[in-house]
Order: C-alpha cells, then structure tokens, then sequence
C-alpha cells in the first residue's frame, strides 16, 4: 500500500469508479517518484553521482533514461521543497524536472521555488514550460543575452541505436530553429501525402514526418546518386510548377530549405514600435530577433489587416489566399478542435461555401483533415470565442440557400 493507495481488482470497476482510483493511482505513483528520487540523491550524497547511475542502470531502464533519472535526482537534492511537493503528490516529476534543469541554467531566487511549485500545482507541463522560460529569462537577463542566445549555447543533437536495430534521433534546438525544422518536416510531409494520393500508396501522417525527416537531411545535389528529389524509399518528389528547386547545382550542394514562419507583433501606435512578438506557438520572442528574421522574409502585411491582400474574398473565390492561410495559423494556431499543429491542417468555411458562406477570415477557420471530414459528415459550424480559438457546435436547423449564381465548383471542398 502506497500513501493509503491500494492496488484493487479494477476488471469490474465502471466508468466513475475506473476514474477515481486512475486519479488516486496517479497520486501515489508521484509520491513513489518522489521518494525514488529521494533515496537515489542520498545515495549520491554517500557514493557520488557515478555510483547513483549505475544504481539507476539496475532498474531494467534504457542508459539514456537511467542518466536522465540520475540527473533529476541530483538537482533536486538542491531543491528540497520541489522534492518533497513530488513526495507529497502535489505536482509531478515531469514538474520537479523541469524546475531542476531552470535552476541549474539560472538559479532560483530564495522563495521562488515556493512560487514555482504554486504555478506547477495550476498548470500542465506544456503551459508550466512557458511559464518557467519567462521566469528564467527574468533571472538570466543580467548576463546580457536573449532568450534565443541562451537557447542556441545549450543546442544539442544526438544519434543513437534504439530496439530491433532501429535508429533513434534526438535534438534540443532553440525556438526559431525548431520552428523552421517543423514548417520544412510539415511542407514536406504535404508532399509526401500528394505523392501518395497520386501513386494509391498508403503512409501514416507520422511515416510520412519520418520520409520527411530523411529526405530533408540527406537529400543530395542534382546528378548524383539518388537524383534530385528523391525520399528515402526511392520515391520521386517532383516539386510543384511554381515551387523553386529545392536542390542546389551540383558545386554548391543542397540549398537550404525555404520555410515560412508565421511571426505575431503588437503595434505601439503611440510610439510607433512593435512589441509583444511571438511564434505560432506563442513562444515569444525578442523584437531583435524579430528585426533579424525580417530582414531574410517576405513580409506580408495583410495579416496586420493592410491592404496587401485582403482577408475578406467575400463571393469572389472559393478557396482561400496566402495571406489569409497565414492570418489563420496566427490566430488559431492549429485545428480548433484537436489542436494538431497548424502546418498540417486545411481550411474550413463555418458556413459552407454551397450554402453561400463566403471565403472571409471571419468564417474561415483550421481543421486537420480528420476533423475537417467530420465537420463535413456531421455538418457542425463552429463559434469564434474571445480565446482565440472556436468551439464546434451543433448545425442550425436552417440553412441558407445555395446561390444559384455561384460558379459550379472546379475547386476541392474546403
């Protein structure tokens, strides 16, 4: 028995009761972590940090994960308080780690780490990540760097052998560089499906990230071995008609990747200054990283509402523009429903376009394919909400009638 936990006959149990004792188990498995990496820090106080990871290699685990659980238990015997809320179920390991690794990078001023706990207690990982990066870039601005900066001093990348032969990558990267990493993997990955909806050939989204991944590292000059566009199982890649080649001549190698990123700024119209930018992800970033990235864009002002290209189409087209794509992964920033990222989704009129909806920001929102087709086969609309996001609700039980002068359609059903 486990911090009054006890481990019962659950092949019986319903829905409610299925769902307390996950919740109560979740609970104690906390408090064995915390104890665990209680235990292990001691042992390290008495052996040294050698002697706790081979302890931890005895447990069965992978040596990256053993080294990983040695190094959490070393930085929280500086962080006893993190320590005993994880002994205590208040928060959870993944937490402690997180507050650990934040420490050890910028450490935490008295009384923090009381704060932190209180944050870790409220939030998931994911939002507790964004919170910790604002607090830590706090209490590292005194050494004269930006977030990016520090980022890119602890980049990191490594290739290991994991089961069955397989081969297991792994990289840490600064925000804009990962943001550049996912828009290439995600535009190649589009590739990879039209391909496959050409050739009949069947890949799941996550293959196809993998195809991508390798065809992205190890895609060679034009005449070499291999040919110009190739993925790894041998299929061709030709680019679309008015995509540039995405390979170099054959003297000056692989030409970088042309990626877009979708980049948000508030204007201070009293000053005239740009402030509060951030990534699609609302990582936020540093106006003078902001000002770096602008010099190698192309900038498009619609997003901002200018009148480059504009939001509203009305009746005027079916299917959406650039500047109205790049609008949508600014303010929903992936499917509204799921929440998968915005590179994989596609663009779906609340009001359907055979029913007179018009291809206007305002009745445009993201859906990935899986739950675009769900939208269509049971005919939900969606409700725009204050938190940037909208919500599916029910059809309405009248709907507008087609407009007879709409053009017969030549464009997929979005």
């Amino acid at each position: 028995m486990i911090a009054g936990f006890e481990l019962v006959d659950y092949s019986r149990l319903g829905t409610s009761d299925l769902m307390k004792v996950a919740l109560q188990g979740d609970v104690a498995r906390r408090q064995l972590d915390g104890y665990l990496a209680g235990v292990l820090g001691r042992f390290g106080d008495l052996e040294g940090d050698d002697a706790m990871f081979a302890v931890c290699k005895q447990f069965g685990i992978k040596a990256h994960k053993a080294n990983r659980q040695a190094k959490v238990a070393s930085g929280l015997r500086a962080l006893p308080d993190v320590l005993g809320a994880v002994k205590d179920g208040y928060i959870s390991m993944d937490h402690a780690e997180m507050i650990s690794a934040s420490h050890a990078r910028a450490p935490l001023a008295e009384g923090e780490h009381v704060e932190l706990i209180m944050e870790a207690m409220r939030q998931d990982c994911d939002q507790f990540k964004k919170t910790l990066a604002t607090r830590e870039d706090q209490r590292a601005s005194v050494d004269g760097l930006s977030r990016t900066e520090r980022q890119r001093a602890r980049r990191t990348a490594s290739v290991f052998d994991g089961d069955d032969d397989m081969v297991i990558l792994h990289a840490e990267l600064d925000a804009i560089a990962g943001q550049r990493v996912k828009t290439a993997m995600a535009a190649m990955n589009t590739r990879l499906l039209y391909h496959d909806t050409k050739a009949g050939h069947e890949r799941t989204y996550h293959q196809r990230n993998a195809d991508a991944l390798v065809a992205l590292m190890t895609q060679q000059p034009a005449g070499q071995a291999g040919g110009k566009g190739m993925a790894a199982n041998g299929l061709s890649l030709p680019p679309p008609a008015d995509e540039p080649d995405p390979v170099g001549g054959a003297d000056c190698g692989p030409a970088p990747q042309k990626t877009t990123l979708v980049v948000t700024a508030e204007w201070d119209p009293i000053y005239g200054v740009l402030q509060d930018a951030e990534l699609i992800d609302g990582t936020p970033i540093e106006i003078e990283e902001l000002r770096r990235l602008a010099c190698d864009a192309d900038i498009i002002p619609a997003i901002f509402g200018a009148d480059g290209q504009p939001l509203y189409l009305g009746r005027t087209q079916r299917a959406p523009n650039q500047a109205q794509r790049m609008a949508l992964f600014a303010r929903d920033q992936g499917c509204v429903d799921c929440g998968l990222a915005a590179q994989a989704c596609e663009v779906h009129h609340i009001l359907p376009w055979e029913q007179g909806g018009p291809t206007n920001i305002d009745n445009l929102v993201l859906l990935c394919p899986k739950c675009h087709r769900r939208a269509h086969q049971d005919d939900h609309q969606h409700a725009y909400h204050k938190r940037r996001r909208h919500k599916p609700r029910p059809p309405a039980t009248h709907h507008q009638p087609p407009d007879p002068a709409r053009p017969p359609d030549t464009v997929p059903r979005s």
